[in-house]
C-alpha cells in the first residue's frame, strides 16, 4: 500500500513532458498589478501567479531534459544586446479556438508592441545560425492569467499595467505540474 502511494507521489512529481521556452517574467510589483487587473474580471478561475510570463520563443517539447540542453540553447545568445522595452497591458481577453472548453484568459495591450516579436526573431536567427532547428514563431504580447470559459468577446478594459521588460529567461515548463524552472537568464540592456 505504501509503495502505491509513493509511486503515485512520484508520478505526480514527474512532468508529462518538458517544454523549454524563452520568456519574459514580470517582476513581483508588475505581477501584483497583473493580479489586480485579473480581479476586475470577477472570475473564479484559478489565477496562475506562479507561472506568469510572456512567451518570446517556444523551443522544444521533450519527454526528458537532456544534459547540456540549456547550455546548448544559451550559447548562441552570448553577447545578446537586444534593448529593454516597455509594454502596456490594458485589456483582459480570451485566446484559443472556440471549441476548446478551457481557453487561455489573457492580459494584452490595445496598442501594438513590436519589440517582443523583434526579440523573438532575433533569437530565432541566432539559434538557426547555430544550427539549432527551432520553429519560427510570432509573438502577440500577452500574459496568460488563467484557463476557463471565455471572457466577453469585446474583452474587459483594465487600468494599464506598465512593464519594463529587461530580462530574458529560458524556462523548463514542467507540463502537468504547473511549475516553471528557470534554466538561464540574459539581461536586456
Amino acid at each position: 500500500m505504501q509503495d502505491a502511494a509513493q509511486a503515485q507521489d512520484m508520478q505526480q512529481e514527474t512532468p508529462r513532458e518538458h517544454f523549454l521556452l524563452f520568456v519574459a517574467i514580470p517582476p513581483p510589483e508588475v505581477a501584483a498589478r497583473i493580479e489586480d487587473a485579473w480581479r476586475l474580471a470577477n472570475r473564479r478561475d484559478r489565477f496562475r501567479r506562479a507561472t506568469l510570463h510572456m512567451t518570446i520563443l517556444p523551443v522544444i517539447r521533450t519527454p526528458q531534459l537532456a544534459p547540456g540542453m540549456a547550455e546548448a540553447l544559451g550559447r548562441p545568445l552570448d553577447g545578446l544586446d537586444f534593448p529593454a522595452f516597455d509594454l502596456v497591458l490594458d485589456r483582459l481577453t480570451t485566446f484559443g479556438p472556440p471549441r476548446r472548453r478551457d481557453r487561455p484568459l489573457v492580459l494584452v495591450g490595445r496598442q501594438e508592441h513590436p519589440a517582443p516579436d523583434a526579440l523573438c526573431q532575433a533569437l530565432w536567427r541566432r539559434l538557426a545560425h547555430a544550427g539549432l532547428a527551432v520553429a519560427r514563431h510570432r509573438v502577440t504580447p500577452h500574459v496568460t492569467l488563467a484557463y476557463g470559459k471565455p471572457l466577453p468577446p469585446e474583452g474587459i478594459a483594465v487600468p494599464p499595467v506598465h512593464w519594463r521588460v529587461d530580462e530574458l529567461v529560458l524556462i523548463d515548463s514542467l507540463q502537468g505540474l504547473g511549475r516553471h524552472v528557470p534554466l538561464a537568464r540574459w539581461p536586456l540592456p
